[in-house]
């Protein structure tokens, strides 16, 4: 779905939908380019968009666009209620465990976990600047506002979350318990 969605905006290579799903969707949503061009070969085979070799640069690519049963199925789609997704964070099954490494593994987890999250503060914050002044009248962007903000928002109690950490190990430490 992320892919017809992509497309509903612009046609785009396989190329492009990677790159413009880094640039938007992904502090949420990953893809792979294994993952897309398959998807994408599916949804040629389902009429859902239409794949034309075009040269660039010297270059072929395929360039699809988005057909009308695509937009169908991603109106049909958008129309379902969204999918529990269960979470998997590798930090904190370390962290769960952490009593079975030296105390300075999980801090130093903590610390890249804090430096990380800071700069997803950061680059949110860039490009919600970037989306607010280049694309100021497209009617697509409170609703890209509104998924950066949550962004943020994670990534802010993430920041938070890792800075009590290390506070609470770091008392642990000092009272010896």
């Amino acid at each position: 779905m992320v892919l017809l969605g992509l497309l509903s905006h612009e046609p785009m290579s396989g190329y492009d939908l990677k790159a413009s799903i880094e640039q938007t969707v992904g502090q949420f949503w990953r893809e792979s380019y294994g993952q897309i061009y398959p998807a994408l070969k599916a949804l040629e085979a389902q009429g859902c968009v239409r794949g034309e070799d075009q040269l660039q640069g010297g270059r072929r690519r395929r360039v699809y666009t988005l057909l009308e049963a695509g937009r169908a199925r991603l109106r049909g789609w958008l129309a379902e209620p969204p999918e529990s997704t269960s979470v998997r964070n590798e930090l904190l099954l370390k962290v769960f465990f952490g009593r079975m490494t030296a105390p300075d593994v999980i801090r130093g987890h903590l610390q890249a976990s804090l430096q990380q999250a800071r700069q997803a503060v950061g680059h949110t914050d860039a490009t919600v600047a970037m989306l607010q002044a280049e694309g100021a009248d497209d009617p697509q962007l409170p609703y890209w506002l509104l998924t950066l903000d949550l962004g943020r928002r994670v990534a802010e109690a993430r920041a938070e979350w890792a800075q009590h950490a290390l506070a609470v190990l770091h008392a642990q430490e000092e009272t010896g318990s």
